[in-house]
């Protein structure tokens, strides 16, 4: 089974990024993988315009959109995903790779969250919390949460 998750910015703490490494390296072979991909985030003006954060999040996400085909299950994390255990988490997984998707590409986005485009692509959205966390903290929660239905 293919996971993938595309992500905006790079993990610059060495807490983090030793944390998913680890994950990585414990868990994912030949039958199980796990492949990150990290787009640079944009600069975010002071006092951003509604108008400046649209296409923000349309130039971030432009680079996502190069990246899955409709062969990939997408699951875009935000804020108004559903919030699912991980036994729930599992069994769509599961589906979606006996529907015949080659693998699962989860989205996080930047300090701006999603462009509506991607959202709308999706298979699925989903929420961790109604909480905002750093993005490099709920990449390690995901990777966590993807070596627990794995395993």
């Amino acid at each position: 089974m293919k996971y993938r998750i595309l992500c905006i910015g790079k993990i610059k703490d060495s807490y983090y990024r030793a944390e998913i490494e680890n994950i990585q390296k414990k868990l994912f072979d030949t039958n199980n993988k796990l492949e990150i991909l990290e787009f640079p985030d944009e600069k975010i003006p002071e006092h951003v315009s509604e108008k400046q954060k649209k296409q923000i999040l349309e130039k971030e996400g432009e680079h996502f959109f190069k990246r899955f085909t409709n062969r990939d299950y997408v699951v875009a994390l935000c804020i108004e995903g559903k919030e699912l255990t991980t036994g729930q988490h599992r069994e769509v997984v599961k589906k979606a790779f006996e529907d015949g998707y080659e693998s699962v590409t989860y989205f996080i986005g930047g300090s701006l969250g999603l462009s509506e485009e991607l959202k709308k692509r999706s298979n699925m959205k989903l929420s961790f919390s109604r909480m905002t966390f750093p993005h490099q903290l709920m990449r390690m929660v995901l990777c966590e949460e993807i070596k627990n239905m794995v395993s």
